[in-house]
């Protein structure tokens, strides 16, 4: 008990000084020297409030996807802060994914998306894919594209290899819910919208057209 105390304590005195001076590289140097990941990952199922934010801090700056097993039932847990905590961490760890290469690539194919060049997009994607073997985020860059150029089949299967590859990946389930919307299955709709809420319950634009979804369907 008293060794376990000495390293929330630590933990705590450097999540302390990072919010303090936001020295990401020194919080960085401190973690890694004093923990290993699968300390933080214990620390962040079983750690008070302070302390299960400050690991999955950690975690999203050390580790890598095979945290997201652990991270990922954290995205509905009671603590917001915590919540909001674990999907920065989760986000952090797809962004560095792959090789330095294949992150500058993930970077233009966000790019041409934000753009709305989708043809682009696509192929720079599809070589990504074919190259690398591909991660969840992106699948999920591509299906966003092929859902803009009305290639919603292909844009499901994107959806659902994204989760394939990371179960909670909310955005790839909010994907499937406008792809189905967009085919005219409204059940099948709600089913992913209110799927992608269970997995990560502070998306409020989805939570509105669950509640219309919901009206449509009854007034059927």
């Amino acid at each position: 008990m008293e060794e376990r105390a000495t390293r929330y304590s630590i933990l705590l005195r450097f999540y302390q000084r990072y919010l303090s001076d936001a020295d990401t590289a020194q919080f960085i140097a401190l973690v890694a020297s004093h923990y290993s990941v699968g300390t933080l990952e214990r620390l962040v199922v079983s750690g008070d409030t302070y302390s299960r934010r400050a690991s999955a801090l950690a975690l999203g700056l050390i580790g890598d996807s095979r945290c997201n097993p652990v991270l990922g039932p954290l995205l509905r847990n009671n603590d917001r802060k915590l919540r909001l905590v674990v999907d920065d961490a989760m986000r952090a760890i797809a962004a560095r994914e792959g090789t330095a290469a294949e992150r500058q690539q993930l970077e233009l194919i966000v790019r041409a998306n934000e753009c709305g060049n989708f043809e682009k997009s696509i192929d720079l994607t599809t070589h990504l894919i074919e190259h690398s073997g591909g991660s969840a985020e992106a699948y999920h860059q591509r299906s966003l594209a092929l859902f803009q150029m009305d290639a919603i089949e292909h844009a499901i299967e994107d959806c659902r290899q994204a989760l394939k590859l990371n179960e909670f990946h909310y955005a790839a389930m909010v994907g499937l819910g406008h792809c189905h919307l967009e085919l005219g299955d409204l059940l099948e709709s709600l089913f992913w919208f209110r799927r992608a809420l269970e997995v990560y319950p502070d998306l409020e634009p989805v939570r509105v057209q669950v509640r219309r979804l919901e009206r449509a369907i009854q007034e059927l």
